[in-house]
């Protein structure tokens, strides 16, 4: 009885030691708690009429493997004309850093009638999500993810913009499987905030970075120029498309709905035209 009680004690002791290890700064111990308490309070508190009265976006959640639930919204494969269809695919969105699910998901309303279920998270310490708000974490969020729902559908498309195009080049670059990805006003360089080099963007651009759309915006008053451009520079050496938009700002910032429609045109058209064919369950 007592060896019995003992072993669950180590189990959840070393399971809590884990989920400590995960949530770790790794970007200075002040430092990086305090950038994300920043910036996360500069995101709106979440609020269920952003997403009451939308047809086909429904709460989902996600449990990470050390016990933390994620929560955002799935928009579900449509025709936009009131009828659902069989998903293509799935479109995983990694948000900004001071931007919740609620914000955004419906306007994603445009992917999910190319026939895909389009899936948006708060990161873990925003919004309705547990856990602290660690970059390590969120990465590591994130590949689970990804391969959550590689499990359950064909195509396998990333969209992420600012921060998280960061955290999806980090899953990217740890070997995730996926058809496309569009990095959209991403900084190149982590590692000049106190980040170990290893999870900077540049140096997770696949060798081959032939499947992803790097876009950058000539007035974005977030991330200048030199913020984005080497990652922009480097990820097309390797064969990736690259945008820099003159009109473009920081993404759901821009000076006109034309230009964010076009915007987001490019978007979509860059992750459907690489999706093979099969269909999602």
């Amino acid at each position: 009885m007592r060896s019995s009680i003992f072993l669950v004690f180590m189990l959840l002791f070393s399971a809590g030691a884990w989920a400590d290890e995960r949530e770790k700064s790794i970007c200075g111990f002040i430092k990086e708690p305090l950038l994300f308490w920043f910036w996360s309070s500069a995101a709106p508190d979440p609020d269920a009429s952003r997403t009451s009265g939308l047809k086909f976006v429904e709460v989902t959640t996600f449990k990470t493997s050390d016990r933390k639930t994620l929560s955002g919204y799935k928009y579900l494969s449509n025709d936009g004309k009131g009828n659902r269809t069989n998903s293509k695919g799935y479109i995983l969105m990694a948000l900004g850093n001071a931007m919740i699910s609620d914000q955004i998901i419906s306007h994603l309303k445009v992917f999910s009638e190319e026939n895909y279920d389009v899936y948006i998270f708060d990161y873990r310490g925003y919004g309705n999500s547990e856990g602290k708000r660690r970059i390590n974490a969120i990465i590591e969020d994130y590949k689970e993810i990804i391969s959550f729902l590689n499990e359950k559908y064909e195509r396998k498309l990333l969209y992420g913009i600012s921060l998280g195009g960061a955290i999806l080049l980090n899953a990217i670059g740890s070997g995730v499987d996926y058809d496309a990805a569009v990095i959209d006003s991403s900084p190149s360089l982590l590692s000049e905030h106190g980040c170990p080099e290893r999870i900077d963007p540049v140096a997770n651009l696949p060798d081959d970075s032939g499947k992803l759309l790097v876009i950058t915006g000539a007035k974005d008053p977030v991330l200048k120029e030199g913020m984005t451009s080497l990652l922009r520079m480097e990820a097309k050496k390797r064969g990736a498309s690259v945008i820099d938009g003159a009109e473009y700002s920081h993404p759901f910032m821009d000076q006109s709905l034309a230009i964010h429609n076009k915007r987001m045109k490019s978007v979509l058209d860059h992750l459907v035209s690489f999706s093979s064919e099969g269909d999602g369950q």
